[in-house]
């Protein structure tokens, strides 16, 4: 999400259990933070309102559902646990210590993905070993919420001629094969930004084979940059979810493109697929979750009236998702969601 700085979370109490019991209004978590509100017609957005960029969420088997942030408060990997999607309280860091060959304080966009082994990888952007630049690492953990831990020697990817390298995420396709994205950060050192895609290794610990760039930022609305990517596979179609613009502005958004493998060729859709509107400023950086038939998003956004502000920072929102052959609905942001995620 180009240039970004540290952030803090308000941590969140206990959690409503009886959402048939809810009401719509608002509560707070004993410090004055208000929180998303259940009901048996849906829930409040944003279903939290700390400072979580980038965010990410995985179902947690049957213990509900972890999501993972950009560094802050305190945290490289900053981590908040759901029993339903809607109620969150903070965690610990899923990821105490950086590799050897980095250090702290820039630790962005990590995604977490599960291995056909039954471990996890956490791939996440953190400073390369000249720190003026950002480069790509794997973390490994026995368990979703960690801690993981980064035995690599040198980064998964680092492109320091291209301003560095950000926002890897990885991807496993039907066929049993893993993939990566990313984007090069070329708008750090005022080139073009391109998103690209390899394989993963077998054990996702480095990447094998060529490199396909897929895309730069060619449409009015992505200004001067493209980045974000994930990916998800319907129908044996690929869709590709990417965010463009000034992440510090209301001119931030979601864009989709489409096809047919999981290096494309991919086709974008013309216009954004979620932007600003009256309740949700400069959405983006989105990951997707299947609960129950149910596609959700989730991603951040600035309140309107402190857009840029990272004293406030960027909350945690969800929108339902409608897949139509190559076409994607994406519910715009709302105060009211009248669907709850269930499974």
């Amino acid at each position: 999400m180009g240039r970004r700085r540290g952030v803090r979370v308000a941590a969140l109490g206990a959690a409503c259990v009886a959402l048939a019991a809810c009401s719509t209004t608002s509560t707070t978590d004993g410090s004055g933070t208000p929180t998303a509100s259940p009901s048996a017609s849906g829930f409040t957005n944003p279903v939290y309102q700390g400072n979580v960029p980038d965010p990410q969420i995985v179902a947690d088997g049957t213990r509900g559902y972890l999501a993972i942030a950009t560094n802050g408060n305190g945290m490289n990997v900053q981590t908040l646990t759901s029993p339903d999607m809607v109620h969150w309280q903070q965690g610990s860091d899923a990821l105490p210590r950086v590799a050897s060959w980095s250090s702290a304080g820039k630790v962005w966009a990590p995604e977490i993905i599960a291995w056909p082994d039954g471990t996890y990888r956490l791939y996440y952007t953190t400073k390369a070993p000249q720190d003026q630049w950002q480069c790509l690492s794997v973390a490994s953990s026995r368990t979703l919420a960690g801690p993981y831990v980064d035995s690599s020697t040198k980064p998964i990817v680092c492109e320091v001629a291209e301003g560095g390298s950000i926002d890897p995420s990885p991807f496993i396709d039907t066929a049993g094969r893993a993939w990566l994205y990313w984007k090069n950060d070329g708008n750090a050192i005022g080139l073009d930004t391109h998103l690209k895609v390899a394989r993963l290794s077998t054990d996702g610990r480095s990447t094998t084979g060529a490199v396909t760039t897929l895309f730069k930022q060619t449409l009015p609305w992505e200004g001067h940059l493209v980045e974000a990517p994930s990916v998800v596979e319907i129908g044996g179609r690929f869709h590709l979810f990417y965010s463009a613009n000034d992440y510090g502005s209301d001119r931030y958004a979601v864009g989709h493109a489409v096809g047919a493998t999981p290096t494309g060729p991919f086709r974008k859709d013309p216009q954004p697929v979620l932007s600003t509107n009256a309740v949700a400023a400069g959405p983006g950086h989105d990951q997707l979750i299947k609960v129950g038939a149910q596609w959700w998003m989730v991603y951040h956004a600035w309140s309107p009236d402190a857009v840029g502000d990272e004293s406030v920072g960027r909350s945690m929102w969800l929108s339902r998702v409608t897949f139509h052959d190559d076409r994607v609905d994406v519910s715009p942001p709302t105060s009211h969601v009248p669907q709850l995620p269930r499974p």
